[in-house]
């Protein structure tokens, strides 16, 4: 299709094809069924090499770098650092919008196959690298943010047990011990 048009032609064709592409892929996420948007299942589980995101932290330094680039799904700002509402169906909600914004990010690096199908071949490569690295960060942002909110969610849960736990025991603060009679 490009490969028999000029390179600033070809470039300015991608570019609109690239926006249309990301347009497409951000609605697809988020239309797309909860079922399909599962923290437990692929691609989305995390893998033992992440060892719950030091991978990350170790290899790029992601603290440095991770409050500049906005993770944002559905105009809602995931910021793991201001996450005041910490209960447990909004730590779900903000889990559930890390795997939404990292589908977009896979369904956005997929442009590069199509990328190297329809330009000149090193056109292609090249156009579709610059894809790929502009949509890394983002994979690897959600990712980590998805390791703090479930770390954040284990908390979160035992603390729920421990109520619930005490509730059924029917503890309260008359039944401790109240060291001052043992003087």
């Amino acid at each position: 299709m490009l490969k028999s048009s000029s390179v600033i032609m070809a470039l300015i064709i991608n570019i609109l094809i690239i926006c249309l592409w990301h347009f497409l892929s951000f609605n697809i996420s988020r239309i797309i069924s909860p079922k399909f948007v599962d923290y437990k299942k692929f691609p989305y589980r995390a893998r033992k090499s992440e060892n719950r995101g030091s991978f990350y932290r170790d290899n790029f330094d992601i603290d440095a770098w991770y409050g500049i680039i906005p993770i944002k799904y559905n105009r809602e700002n995931i910021n793991i650092n201001v996450i005041t509402d910490s209960d447990i169906p909004s730590l779900m909600k903000y889990i559930t919008m890390t795997c939404r914004s990292e589908l977009c990010s896979i369904i956005n690096i997929l442009y590069f196959l199509f990328a190297v199908t329809i330009n000149l071949p090193a056109l292609g490569f090249i156009v579709g690298v610059l894809v790929v690295l502009g949509n890394l960060p983002f994979i690897f942002a959600n990712r980590y943010a998805r390791f703090l909110l479930l770390n954040e969610y284990v908390k979160k849960r035992k603390l729920v047990q421990i109520n619930q736990y005490i509730e059924e025991h029917n503890y309260n603060d008359n039944d401790k011990y109240n060291f001052r009679n043992f003087e």
